[in-house]
Formats: structure tokens, sequence, C-alpha cells
């Protein structure tokens, strides 16, 4: 591993992680960013998407992270998402009926008073942490 940074990821209940690490990716809504020691200070709005953090042996710890932000600081690097959940924590079933539930709302439309873009953000966090699942098992 090269040089290292802090890197601390919080959801509204708890601090998700907080450790070192010498490189993050995540989800941007311009794209997916790669951090790296020494980056440029950075405030980015961040979407549903992986979080990616470099462990130790090289290879990646993976998260599925919901809409935040992230800030990067000269030796820090915060990440600040509604929720995040590690991909081998992942309950794929929950995952499934949460997708179903939400093609069901936006199926019902307007004649029930469905709230579109909740039930569109719910069925993109959904497929996310099922394609994540399917991407690491």
């Amino acid at each position: 591993m090269g040089n290292k940074f802090k890197l601390e990821i919080v959801t509204p209940d708890k601090v998700f992680f907080s450790g070192e690490t010498d490189m993050v990716i995540m989800r941007t809504t311009e794209g997916d960013i790669g951090i790296l020691y020494d980056h440029e200070p950075l405030v980015a709005p961040l979407r549903i998407g992986s979080l990616r953090i470099k462990q130790e042996d090289g290879s990646f710890k993976w998260a599925a992270g919901s809409t935040g932000f992230l800030t990067v600081n000269e030796d820090q690097v915060t990440v600040v998402v509604d929720s995040a959940e590690w991909v081998e924590e992942i309950d794929i079933d929950r995952a499934l009926e949460a997708k179903k539930r939400a093609e069901t709302r936006i199926a019902e439309g307007v004649e029930k008073g469905v709230d579109f873009i909740r039930a569109r953000a719910a069925l993109e966090r959904a497929i996310n942490r099922i394609k994540l699942y399917e991407i690491r098992k």
C-alpha cells in the first residue's frame, strides 16, 4: 500500500467505517471517482452505488451505499450517506422483496397517490444491493 489517509463513512445512526486506506472508490453524480492520498480538496454529491475500500492485501472491501456526499480534506476523506451495508451482510431475499414492492408501487401509479421519487429511489437501492450481491458472491 502507498501513503494512507483517514477514511470515515458515516450514516445517520452510526459510524459505518473508520480507518486508514490508500484508496477508496465511490459513485458521484458525475460517475465513479477514486480517491488516493494527497487528492485535492473536494466536495461532491454521491449517488446510490458501491463503496470500495482498498485493504492492506490490495483487495477491496465492498459496500452498498446510498445517496450522500463526500468531502476530501488534506489528510481525511469523509463520506456521509443515508445508508451503507457491507456486501457480505446483504440479505438478498429482503433486497428482492424491496425491489418487488418498489416496482408494484411504481406500477400502481397516480391512482394510489404514489410518491414516484421515493419509489424510484427505493427501486434503485434494491437493484444496487442485488447487483452488488451477485457481483461479490
